[in-house]
């Protein structure tokens, strides 16, 4: 069985294996886990504004820039391939959501419906 300690504030601790957060967790730097679970809401770069292209991410496993961008007007950031590019001015089926093809900064439109 894991150690873990519960504690009111987060901080790093050798010595356990996990840490249990009761109440918020608020970092003005980087915030670094092997994993995060949360009962409710988990939010990152709410301070933060949209930007053109897309420079904000939630960024998924040990491959560089493989995550979910977001950002407004065509996505020209580059991300891993797989990536998706959510548009927050796409205003048609076919400007909403994107896929990135290449690796680099070439990203595919996807269709929805409505």
């Amino acid at each position: 069985m894991p150690n873990t300690k519960a504690i009111g504030v987060a901080y790093s601790d050798p010595e356990f294996d996990s840490v249990t957060v009761t109440g918020a967790v608020a970092a003005t730097g980087a915030v670094t886990a092997a994993s995060v679970a949360a009962t409710g809401n988990v939010t990152a770069d709410s301070a933060t504004a949209v930007v053109a292209g897309g420079a904000s991410a939630f960024l998924a496993t040990s491959t560089v820039g493989l995550g979910v961008y977001v950002g407004s007007g065509a996505p020209t950031v580059s991300a891993a391939q797989g990536s998706l590019y959510l548009r927050t001015d796409g205003s048609s089926t076919s400007t909403r959501l994107y896929v990135n093809t290449n690796g680099s900064t070439t990203w595919t439109n996807v269709t929805t419906a409505a």
